[in-house]
């Protein structure tokens, strides 16, 4: 028991030695809660972090998991939480129950309860209730609910809308737009 509490201990000393000050990026983030963590919200994470209960980053490249994830810059790789949220651009996997990318997603978007996206989507984006993507969509929306700026793709749901003045706005079931 005593070695176990040992290396633990010794992670988080060797944890300053795996970070480059010079840039501020570290490897590995571990976070109970903001600013509870390994390394400050100022640090990008190129690597793997994980959040107890809450984490901020700036930059995030790698493997994110966490209650709440969230990442003040861009953010690229396999994303899992209850609450992502993403300030700029995601390119990736991105699960959790309630999703949300300020700027543009490239890639897979799963959301039990919801995903937001308020710039260009492309890809896939699938929730039980609510899809949206504010700009361009660029591929599938599968929800009870989607909606888009602009279609280039298909929604497949209840409620379908689409922004975009050349089509109809609103079709049930399934629109599409190319």
């Amino acid at each position: 028991m005593k070695l176990r509490h040992l290396l633990i201990f010794g992670c988080f000393l060797i944890l300053p030695v795996i970070s480059r000050a010079d840039d501020q990026t570290t490897s590995f983030q571990l976070s109970l809660f903001h600013p509870a963590q390994a390394f400050s919200d100022e640090y990008s994470v190129d690597g793997f972090r994980f959040n107890m209960i809450y984490g901020v980053n700036q930059d995030l490249q790698g493997v994110d998991l966490g209650i709440v994830n969230n990442t003040r810059g861009n953010a690229h790789g396999f994303e899992l939480g209850v609450f992502n949220r993403v300030d700029k651009d995601f390119g990736g996997w991105e699960l959790g129950m309630v999703n949300d990318v300020k700027d543009d997603f490239k890639g897979f978007q799963l959301g039990v309860i919801a995903n937001v996206t308020r710039g260009s989507f492309e890809g896939f984006q699938a929730s039980v209730f609510f899809n949206d993507t504010e700009q361009d969509l660029h591929g599938v929306q599968l929800g009870a609910i989607n909606t888009a700026g602009s279609l280039n793709g298909i929604q497949i749901g209840l409620f379908n809308f689409n922004n975009d003045t050349k089509y109809l706005g609103f079709l049930p079931f399934i629109n599409a737009a190319f």
